[in-house]
């Protein structure tokens, strides 16, 4: 498994212990935006959640995050 594979499984995990209402998939990714790393969660219904990688390998849930972020990388 790769490490951003690991990062998005990570993030899913987080997710969905908080109470998450819905499934995250395929169209999760992560993302590299001015040096920060991000991992965000969609599904087919769009925009799920964004969550940082800290310094210490810690997953972060943001409340407000990049409006690059809203839409897929390309």
């Amino acid at each position: 498994m790769s490490e951003k594979k690991g990062l998005i499984a990570r993030a899913i995990e987080a997710y969905l212990r908080t109470g998450g209402p819905d499934q995250p998939g395929r169209d999760s990714e992560e993302r590299e935006l001015d040096g920060r790393h991000y991992v965000v969660l969609r599904n087919s219904r769009g925009f799920l959640a964004a969550y940082r990688l800290e310094g210490d390998g810690g997953l972060r849930r943001l409340g407000e995050w990049p409006d690059a972020l809203n839409s897929k990388a390309e």
